[in-house]
């Protein structure tokens, strides 16, 4: 479905060609969820962990457009588990010696008084 996603990606901007591109994808999130036909699709897009077709094909296109052009575009990418960076090595500890007194009510019974 995402062939040639670079040259058709303007074309998603009518809401026509999305609805057609949603109704297939549709049809495809109905079969793997076996979902009524009412659901929505982007109720089966999250029940199936699918990332919707207008999102995946401007994703397809901007990885193209990157390959093709190598500037300097932003892509997000995924780093090795071994390359995370330790929470303690990334942490600072700032400490404040203010002597403001804060005095919070919290009322979980909906009342707004003492009684």
């Amino acid at each position: 479905m995402l062939y040639g996603a670079s040259v058709w990606i303007g074309a998603m901007e009518k809401k026509c060609n999305k609805t057609i591109y949603s109704r297939v994808q549709g049809f495809m999130n109905i079969k793997i969820a076996k979902a009524y036909r009412t659901t929505s699709n982007q109720a089966l897009c999250t029940l199936n962990g699918i990332t919707p077709i207008e999102i995946k094909a401007e994703e397809t296109a901007n990885v193209y457009r990157f390959i093709r052009d190598r500037k300097n575009h932003q892509l997000d990418h995924e780093i090795e588990l071994k390359d995370w960076t330790h929470p303690a090595d990334t942490v600072t500890i700032s400490e404040q010696n203010e002597a403001n007194e804060h005095t919070i009510e919290i009322f979980t019974d909906g009342s707004k008084n003492e009684h």
